[in-house]
């Protein structure tokens, strides 16, 4: 190809989960072993213990928040004037072997068991940002705010975790 991409570069930019170059640039050896290691950290279970680093966006309806999201994940996020973010969204970046994206909802801990486990049971990964609108529609549903019979103008205590995995991810 003329550009200088392969044909597999060239359909990751397609799809969208690897047009990371901005947030790899940023990032040194040692940064990227600080990172995996609070990855490790986690992964554990041991934030409760100790204090790691996190990032926490938030304001008003409209505010721009997905945008700010947006601009340091370069995930993009589904916009539009008719809907109102009711949940809390958890993004995870790690550098992996391959692009993937896994979409999950932590239950709140005050829901009855069965609800979470009706809740844990929702994942889906996708390779395409494109998917990403009804993924989350799907994520609402089962946390009881989209879909027939939810409540509409809720807001869940549930929280939305996507993981983004690649290459070129911090």
């Amino acid at each position: 190809m003329s550009n200088g991409k392969t044909e597999n570069q060239v359909t990751h930019a397609v799809n969208g989960l690897d047009n990371t170059a901005s947030l790899e640039a940023l990032q040194s050896d040692e940064q990227r072993l600080v990172l995996d290691t609070v990855a490790q950290v986690r992964k554990c279970g041991l934030e409760s213990v100790l204090a790691l680093p996190q990032l926490v966006v938030c304001g008003d309806q409209s505010a721009g928040k997905s945008l700010v999201l947006e601009a340091l994940t370069e995930i993009p996020f589904p916009r539009n004037d008719e809907l109102c973010t009711c949940f809390a969204t958890e993004i995870i970046m790690r550098r992996s072997i391959v692009d993937l994206l896994t979409i999950k909802v932590i239950p709140d801990n005050e829901r009855p068991p069965t609800e979470k486990e009706s809740i844990q049971a929702f994942a889906e990964t996708i390779t395409d940002f494109a998917e990403l609108p009804a993924i989350m529609d799907k994520a609402m549903t089962v946390m009881g705010i989209g879909g027939i019979g939810s409540q509409l103008g809720a807001f869940a205590r549930d929280v939305l975790s996507v993981e983004i995995e690649g290459p070129s991810r911090p």
